[in-house]
């Protein structure tokens, strides 16, 4: 599946083992700091574990912090309405461990890494963005968060890297993959590409 990781969740997350905020935080902006350090605390406890073991040692914390089933449903676009529900269940299950697989794979315990986080913008429906800049490896870069409030929780839905949205890029890629071989076809071509990096 070519490009399928071009934006994997580990820029999202490596990103943030300094962070400094940029004023006192929000109860939204706490959460994300408390989440993203939570995981990097949990990566370097688990130093030289295989990308599969950090996923699996990972996994709690990150479903704590995204809300994949609307990250996979923003990721799938239109086609997600194709899916029988056995199916959507499915697709949900195996694009997180896609993500956090991917996360695990890059994870790089001695890279230096730091975070300004940026006061929240409402931008209605109990939601909000929280930009950040990023350093890492002597690079900037931009990034936006994206929470929702659901049922008095948030979680991250989406992220924008240097303005390419995370759910966009794949929602791109899986359209393709999907009007060739279906939402079927889709979904046998993820567990396929878990399947060769166990």
């Amino acid at each position: 599946m070519p490009n399928l990781f071009c934006r994997p969740l580990a820029a999202i997350v490596l990103v943030a083992s300094a962070i400094a905020p940029a004023q006192a935080a929000t109860a939204p902006q706490t959460f994300l700091e408390q989440g993203l350090q939570e995981i990097i605390k949990i990566a370097e406890s688990n130093r030289g574990a295989t990308p599969v073991q950090l996923a699996r040692k990972t996994r709690p914390a990150l479903e704590r912090l995204f809300n994949f089933e609307s990250l996979t449903k923003r990721a799938i676009g239109g086609g997600w309405r194709d899916l029988n529900p056995a199916q959507q269940k499915q697709a949900i299950s195996l694009f997180s461990e896609m993500l956090i697989r991917s996360y695990a794979a890059r994870f790089d315990w001695d890279a230096k890494l730091e975070m300004q986080l940026s006061p929240p913008v409402d931008v209605g429906s109990g939601r909000i963005e929280i930009p950040a800049q990023t350093r890492y490896a002597g690079s900037k870069a931009n990034v936006l968060y994206r929470l929702e409030n659901t049922a008095g929780r948030w979680s991250v839905y989406d992220v924008v890297i240097e303005g390419v949205s995370m759910t966009a890029n794949y929602r791109a890629q899986f359209d393709s993959i999907r009007q060739r071989s279906g939402g079927e076809g889709l979904l046998k071509l993820m567990k396929d590409t878990l399947d060769k990096g166990s």
